[in-house]
Parts: C-alpha cells; structure tokens; sequence
C-alpha cells in the first residue's frame, strides 16, 4: 500500500473566534484557514517510515541550460520512506515545521507548516524555507 501526503500551510491571521462566531466554524473569504494545500502519493509500496533530523538534505537537479546543480540543505526534517524501489525522501525547513501526523493504520502523512517565513516547493515532496533556499536557484 502507498503513503498519501497532505501538506498544509496555516495562515497564522486565521482567526477561530470569528470562524466559530460568523461561519460555525468554518473559513471564509476573509479568514482562510490554510493559505495552500498540497497532496499527492507516494507510487511505491512503502513498508518503513524513517524520520531524520540534524542531516543535511542534498537539493540536486539541473537549472534550465542542462548544467547539474548540488546544494546541501541544513536544519531540515526528512520523512523517508522506504520501498521496493528504494529511499524518497519527503523534506520539510524545521523552521517552517508546525506540526506532523503520522497514521500508520491508513498509510498518511499529514504535515502543517507555518507561514512565519515565504516556503519554496523546488520539487515534489521538498518544502525549504527562503533564507535556506540557495540565491542561485532563486528566480
């Protein structure tokens, strides 16, 4: 069975006084409750859950002209997953990091991030905070 992913980013000016008062709790245009949502699943059967912190994660790819590119990337949470095809890593800045669920049972991920700092998606599954994100990658 594969992991589902759910990636939420709360905005922190949500306020759930006036959500309860006005919308029964509910958001509304004026107070939105996450500012994104992400969601997608992991293709390979995935049987171990590793979860690592205090390892740098390695951003590679290549920039549009073909030319290869390695950034490490430091004070990062890495989920790992690992299948019949190997590791995939899913990649969060501790610092924009608010909270994770883990269900086990159902097979998902569910991650919130904070908006306390711009959060960049370079790649499916890796979310870094923009004062970690490497300038030479940035548009």
């Amino acid at each position: 069975m594969s992991y589902s992913i759910q990636v939420f980013l709360k905005n922190n000016s949500f306020s759930e006084e006036y959500a309860q008062e006005k919308h029964e709790g509910k958001d509304s245009p004026e107070n939105i409750r996450y500012e994104w949502e992400d969601e997608f699943r992991l293709t390979d059967d995935s049987d171990v859950l590793e979860i690592v912190r205090d390892h740098p994660f390695i951003l590679t790819g290549e920039i549009g002209d073909g030319k290869a590119f390695h950034y490490e990337i430091r004070d990062v949470i890495q989920f790992i997953f690992h299948g019949e095809n190997g590791a995939t890593p899913i990649v969060f800045s501790e610092k924009c990091l608010d909270e994770y669920i883990i269900d086990h049972d159902h097979q998902k991920l569910k991650v919130y991030l904070n908006d306390d700092e711009v959060v960049e998606n370079p790649i499916p599954g890796v979310y870094i905070v923009l004062s970690a994100f490497p300038k030479e990658l940035r548009n």
